[in-house]
């Protein structure tokens, strides 16, 4: 493995002595491919416009990144930002120098990269949903067969990107981007063959929600009773990271698997509130037209701007993930059931006045 890292190594250079001009690029494309982006964007566009892939995007997210802290634990990735330091491979020689960034020092392991699996089951369900809704429509072969062009090519810039930035970044190995673009592809094709996520009951998602948990929680567990540390990686980031702020706890294993699970546990509750409305707009029958769904849209992405204001404390850990576990619940509740609701008595009201 010495020799991959080492070959790793050489690529980040390589990026970050005749690429630094586009550093700023390097900076969205890792904060765009965060699954931040997919909770607090894609999904309200998406629940509101077709509902189904709303909720397949969540699960998507959701299991692809617990597989992804799975499959973290089990391979015991290292990191380029501590490897460089820690590696016996340079003997004698210089070590390379490699520059850090506010967003390198992440503390959980490097294999497979999150970032890039998350980004590739985000995108790959929603393009494929878009070709699933041109094909509905009357259009030639020709425009069909360049629309898929376009779109799967846009999908391969997209994740280009996001595995040079990370690779840019120092937070990952080339190798670890590559095996997190496949896993996320695999995630979003097995999802495109299970439909009861679509009727789920709160049921479901609950149990859902106490298996991930408990599989993660009893993992990390057993192997801490044999005398392996999961969260070892946490030590490192503190030591080699340039400036101990860019060591941020929210990035820690536990407070992401809680945040997903907050969210899918949102979802589920939320689509239970409300489950009249979901279940129309599933079929295609909306209670309210086209300017009820796009106010919707630009009201819920307003209201998960000033939730994503609210800080989380960092101090605590148990603090953390439970504030998390909440924050990350109520995404859905308002994207699903808040806003909708709210609007729905809105566009009530207004018709009742224009009747009367």
């Amino acid at each position: 493995m010495d020799v991959l890292h080492s070959a790793g190594v050489r690529v980040a250079q390589h990026l970050q002595s005749g690429f630094n001009e586009y550093e700023d690029w390097f900076m969205f494309a890792s904060n765009v491919a965060d699954l931040h982006t997919p909770y607090f964007v894609f999904f309200p566009i998406w629940f509101h416009l077709q509902s189904k892939v709303g909720v397949k995007l969540v699960w998507v997210a959701v299991i692809g990144d617990w597989l992804n802290l799975v499959l973290k634990w089990v391979l015991f990735g290292e990191r380029p930002y501590w490897w460089v330091h820690e590696t016996e491979f340079y003997g004698s020689f210089q070590r390379p120098v490699l520059k850090q960034f506010p967003v390198t020092c992440e503390t959980g392991p490097g294999s497979p990269s999150g970032h890039a699996m998350g980004s590739a089951g985000v995108w790959y369900v929603m393009i494929s949903a878009i070709l699933t809704l041109a094909s509905q429509r009357n259009h030639s072969t020709l425009q069909t067969g360049c629309l898929r062009v376009l779109l799967w090519s846009l999908f391969c810039a997209i994740e280009l990107l996001v595995c040079m930035a990370r690779v840019y970044l120092a937070a990952h190995f080339p190798h670890q981007v590559i095996a997190g673009v496949i896993s996320g592809i695999l995630v979003a094709e097995l999802f495109d063959k299970i439909q009861w996520i679509y009727g789920a009951s709160l049921k479901k998602y609950v149990i859902t929600t106490v298996f991930l948990f408990s599989f993660a929680l009893g993992f990390y567990l057993l192997l801490k009773v044999v005398g392996v540390d999961l969260l070892w990686t946490l030590e490192k980031a503190k030591r080699w990271c340039v400036r101990p702020d860019w060591v941020h706890m929210d990035t820690t294993p536990f407070a992401s698997l809680l945040r997903n699970l907050g969210t899918l546990f949102g979802l589920g509750l939320a689509l239970s509130i409300n489950a009249p409305l979901y279940q129309a707009s599933y079929r295609g029958k909306w209670v309210h037209g086209t300017p009820f769904r796009l106010g919707c849209i630009v009201v819920s992405l307003l209201a998960l701007r000033l939730l994503d204001l609210v800080p989380i404390p960092e101090e605590q850990e148990l603090l953390l993930y439970a504030l998390s576990f909440c924050k990350s619940a109520a995404v859905p509740l308002m994207v699903v059931w808040v806003v909708p609701g709210c609007l729905s008595q809105l566009f009530t009201v207004k018709k009742k006045k224009a009747q009367w």
